[in-house]
């Protein structure tokens, strides 16, 4: 008898073995799989981890959590996406202002730095080469610098400018506001097994899309109209980091414009979000802080998928990005004509 327990025993241990082994296998195959299938994808939910994984780290800094790392590219969501030196997606720009150049810093979140769009079809770069065509009497030259980082909310927006940002001397800093701006600055985990592996962030995007659909997460405007309950502590936040930022670019000589980008899923005929919009253009105002309504300009060009990045990613595409800088162009040259006769030194 004793020795048909360690014959059991012995199969046991052996059957185990095969199993986990199989596991092992199975899930070093799923993984080269899908790390061959996802290598240049459109997939949103994959793309965004392969962003945060390959071109995103934490900093020390709690209210900005993360940021890009320098000197680093990958391909995402269709296109080449480079972070230059100081963790812009962007050429390289010297700090020290030049003589002849009005310089022009964008913030915003994935939607300013052109999640989708290759780096010339950015609204900080379209802008950048239609002022260098408008010829402005007396300004030689300009720059704008894409200072966006995807995920980025207000509060982090605004950390970023002061870590980052203020010491390129921006003449105007142009904030791209979008609707979930006021969500909480997230708390940044190092999590290996989830910054490295293909297949268990598959599993896990795939979970999460499966609780949308079955209702036991908040659809996407029951979530984003949430966000601006007064009793949020992420909405007071956001105000407060509105009002800081503000305060910040007068104390460093430039301006603040701020162009509010609405959610494009609906636009043409009504949009969801006109009273939250109406806070934050509430504490500008309170601020003396110019604002830009960006919905106008990208009503009535097609339906609201002509603007996304994939039919699947509403995020705006080129055509959109174009249509964006019509509107804030205008804007901008009123300022620069502003800071001429102000008597600012500009070019």
């Amino acid at each position: 008898m004793a020795g048909t327990g360690r014959i059991n025993n012995r199969q046991i241990i052996q059957n185990v073995a095969v199993l986990v082994g199989t596991i092992v296998f199975a899930s070093a195959a799923a993984e080269v799989a899908l790390r061959m299938a996802f290598a240049r994808s459109l997939d949103f939910s994959m793309e965004m981890w392969k962003y945060a994984a390959k071109l995103k780290h934490p900093v020390p800094n709690a209210n900005l959590s993360f940021a890009h790392i320098p000197n680093t590219s990958a391909f995402l969501m269709g296109v080449p996406f480079s972070i230059n030196s100081r963790g812009f997606r962007d050429q390289e720009y010297s700090e020290e202002k030049p003589a002849d150049v009005f310089r022009i810093v964008m913030l915003g979140d994935s939607t300013t730095v052109g999640w989708g769009v290759p780096a010339d079809q950015t609204v900080a770069k379209i802008m950048e080469r239609r002022l260098n065509q408008s010829r402005v009497p007396g300004c030689h030259r300009f720059e704008v610098i894409n200072a966006g980082v995807g995920n980025y909310g207000t509060v982090q927006e605004y950390n970023h400018y002061l870590t980052y940002d203020r010491a390129f001397h921006p003449d105007l800093v142009i904030l791209e506001y979008f609707i979930n701006d006021p969500e909480p600055v997230p708390r940044e985990r190092n999590v290996f097994l989830l910054g490295q592996s293909y297949l268990l962030a598959f599993a896990v995007s795939r979970f999460d899309g499966i609780l949308r659909r079955a209702g036991a997460r908040p659809n996407w405007k029951e979530y984003y109209a949430g966000l601006y309950n007064e009793d949020r502590a992420g909405l007071q936040a956001c105000k407060k980091a509105l009002a800081q930022l503000a305060a910040a670019t007068t104390a460093d000589g430039g301006k603040l414009l701020v162009a509010i980008l609405p959610e494009l899923h609906e636009i043409n005929d009504g949009y969801p979000f006109i009273r939250e919009q109406q806070k934050i253009k509430d504490v500008l105002a309170a601020n003396q802080v110019p604002v830009i309504d960006l919905i106008d300009g990208l009503r009535g060009h097609g339906p609201e998928r002509s603007l996304w990045v994939t039919p699947a990613d509403d995020h705006p595409n080129a055509k959109a990005n174009s249509l964006i800088v019509d509107q804030i162009l205008p804007h901008v040259l009123d300022q620069v004509e502003t800071s001429k006769l102000a008597g600012d030194t500009i070019p």
